[in-house]
């Protein structure tokens, strides 16, 4: 079952293959892929129905257009600066694709940041076209490494590399990324490719 020729407002888009690789696109390009709360909810409903779905083998998590995903979107960044919340509803936490049974693949195609970056941290696997941006992206606004990033990166770089990125939340690129270890394979593909 394909979303491929489904309406563009669609914020994650479903193609499972004939080889049970689900692929999960979020669908926001004109936007980088910028997170919300319709996104989070479907990505999640999506990844919960694939944990018991016997037909999933793997999954496949990826940006539409140039962007993985640019991390939460300004209008909601914008909110909870001034301390409103994203969302009143019950939410799954942000580190909820752990809880999956079954291999993610985070094919990061551009930039990675905040909550978008977190979210290909989360991925057991994690492929990288050349020249992806990667940031923290939090304490540039005066935030906090949220949902659980400060420490789960340390955890897979080493706290030393892991407390640069978060204080720094300086842009570094995929090759960086696989010298750290945070990226399993570069692609020789440019990020736009990717797509």
């Amino acid at each position: 079952m394909s979303d491929r020729a489904v309406d563009p407002e669609v914020p994650v888009l479903r193609h499972l293959d004939d080889d049970g690789v689900l692929l999960l696109t979020l669908n926001r390009p004109q936007r980088l892929n910028a997170w919300t709360l319709d996104m989070e909810e479907r990505y999640f409903d999506l990844l919960a129905g694939a944990a018991s779905d016997p037909s999933v083998r793997a999954i496949v998590v990826t940006g539409a257009g140039r962007g993985f995903c640019a991390g939460l979107d300004a209008d909601a960044l914008a909110g909870v600066a001034a301390g409103t919340p994203v969302s009143t509803r019950p939410r799954r936490p942000q580190t909820f694709p752990l809880e999956i049974p079954k291999p993610i693949v985070a094919a990061v195609n551009g930039p990675a940041a905040g909550i978008g970056f977190l979210q290909a941290l989360v991925a057991d696997v994690r492929f990288a076209a050349e020249g992806a941006k990667f940031t923290t992206a939090f304490a540039r606004r005066g935030l906090l490494a949220e949902h659980g990033m400060s420490w789960l990166l340390p955890r897979l770089i080493g706290a030393s590399r892991a407390t640069e990125l978060l204080l720094s939340a300086r842009v570094f690129l995929a090759e960086e990324a696989a010298e750290l270890g945070l990226v399993h394979v570069l692609t020789l593909a440019s990020a736009a490719q990717l797509d």
